[in-house]
């Protein structure tokens, strides 16, 4: 490979990297340039992919619920449920049955996770970022057979709940708020603190910011089989 070659390669890429980067050229003023910036690129929602759903298999194996715009409800999602086979759609939970009391706007769904039996429906809304994701939120139950809908953790701030799952047998759900690990009751709302030494130091449930980054890992607990336990990491 001769000297010229090399230097026409090395061109190519100083200026693939300008590209990629972001960077701007002499001369250039970056914050006019619509098209590419490192806060676009890192700060910003724009080149986040677009996802379908979420997406869940129901317990049948045959069918899966999705989230889609209502056609009904404006600014409202409803969770559509397909057929695997015969691709037949049906609404199964409509925005309308997503309105709090007391409010006009339907929740908007980030995620959600049906019950063992498929009676209850939990979703996560009114997220907020915790290092790179949004983590931290709302948590909703809606009863599916009573059309009841209710917040996880009344009591605290909003968009302080991590992580909320239900036990086993859908009575109960689990989540992290401030570094420690709570247990509440569907039916009655009753909620029981698991641990008593969270902290900014000390964080149960959950990991710190170099689990995250490294190795991906953000939801620290899972309930035993027989929802009788709880497992969960401790990080000092």
């Amino acid at each position: 490979m001769n000297k010229r070659t090399i230097q026409a390669k090395s061109i190519l890429c100083f200026a693939l990297a300008l590209v990629f980067l972001g960077a701007s050229l002499p001369g250039q003023d970056r914050s006019l340039d619509p098209k590419l910036s490192l806060e676009r690129i890192f700060d910003g929602r724009d080149f986040v992919s677009e996802r379908f759903g979420p997406a869940r298999w129901m317990k049948d194996g045959q069918s899966y619920t999705t989230v889609e715009d209502s056609a009904e409800v404006q600014g409202g999602q409803d969770i559509v449920l397909y057929s695997a086979q015969t691709g037949k759609r049906e609404v199964l939970v409509a925005a309308s049955k997503l309105v709090p009391e007391g409010e006009s706007a339907a929740l908007r769904i980030e995620d959600y996770e049906w019950s063992s039996d498929g009676r209850l429906l939990l979703i996560f809304t009114n997220s907020q970022r915790v290092w790179r994701q949004n983590t931290r939120g709302d948590y909703w139950v809606l009863d599916l057979l009573a059309g009841k809908l209710k917040k996880l953790g009344a009591g605290f701030k909003p968009s302080t709940l991590m992580f909320a799952k239900f036990s086993p047998d859908g009575t109960r759900a689990a989540y992290v708020s401030t570094s420690d690990i709570y247990a509440e009751d569907i039916g009655s709302g009753r909620v029981t603190r698991l641990t008593w030494v969270g902290s900014e130091t000390l964080i149960n449930g959950t990991v710190d910011w170099v689990y995250e980054e490294e190795l991906g890992l953000r939801d620290g607990f899972r309930w035993s089989p027989d929802g009788q336990s709880i497992a969960f990491w401790q990080i000092h």
